[in-house]
């Protein structure tokens, strides 16, 4: 027995040396990770920029999936399908999407997806706009033109947001922060904003892509006349529109054809 006991005790010290043997020092507990990348590393070159502008594209297929508001909250289509009740009909039933009634409110699923998805998207444009100018190994035709993506990206957003509620929060620069205060710009300076950008978007996006899904100039064209056209209604004069609008309007859907 006690041949065994000494043979159990030896096997354990030895153990013990072994793993003594195989211990580290204390530095070798420190995390480091050659290929961790930050924002603050990686978007400050050529192929970190591209890569920034590339995450603003797919979150457009989150946002249009929100068909309700996209479809039917713009009177495309009715979300009750065929039987749904319309506007301003006696004894209104059916849904609120199609009614415009009290149920139509923030309460709603869809209404706060929809916020989110359109911020996300605009803080990720705005992040590509502030990073720009720190990026140095890059042509400056190439550099222009992507800021020119992420400002039409931003400005088709602005537009769903300003049409859906009117008076939005238009934040033009990357948050880096959280904050406790939102403040609204009126919906007629929203406009203003979308035009100036979409205007600039016009003379620096090219005529083609040669990546499918990139907006192009006759793309930003177009969402400007669509820009015009809603502006031009000025809804309870609050959207600093006016009849030369239409006439703006006319003038690009002439040119893209």
């Amino acid at each position: 027995m006690n041949f065994f006991k000494n043979v159990k005790l030896v096997s354990i010290s030895i153990l013990l040396v072994c793993i003594g043997g195989m211990s580290c020092k204390k530095s070798f507990l420190d995390e480091y990770n050659p290929s961790n990348q930050t924002t603050d590393t990686y978007y400050t070159t050529a192929a970190g920029f591209e890569s920034l502008v590339t995450s603003c594209y797919p979150l457009l297929r989150d946002i249009t999936q929100q068909r309700i508001l996209e479809f039917a909250g713009t009177d495309v289509f009715a979300a009750g399908g065929w039987g749904a009740v319309y506007y301003n009909q006696p004894n209104p039933i059916g849904s609120a999407y199609d009614q415009y009634d009290i149920r139509l409110n923030a309460s709603l699923g869809e209404i706060q997806t929809l916020w989110d998805l359109l911020y996300r998207e605009i803080n990720r444009c705005n992040t590509v706009v502030s990073r720009a100018p720190n990026i140095s190994d890059m042509p400056d035709s190439t550099k222009n033109k992507r800021i020119a993506e992420a400002k039409f990206l931003r400005s088709l957003c602005l537009f769903w947001a300003v049409q859906q509620w009117g008076d939005i929060p238009m934040p033009l620069t990357e948050t880096t922060s959280g904050s406790l205060e939102v403040t609204k710009t009126a919906a007629k300076d929203v406009y203003t904003q979308i035009i100036t950008d979409l205007t600039s978007c016009v003379t620096a996006l090219p005529v083609t892509q040669a990546d499918a899904g990139r907006p192009t100039q006759g793309a930003a064209k177009f969402l400007l006349a669509r820009v015009y056209l809603t502006r031009g209604w000025n809804f309870d004069n609050s959207l600093g529109g006016s009849p030369a609008d239409f006439t703006s309007c006319l003038q690009l859907c002439d040119q893209i054809i």
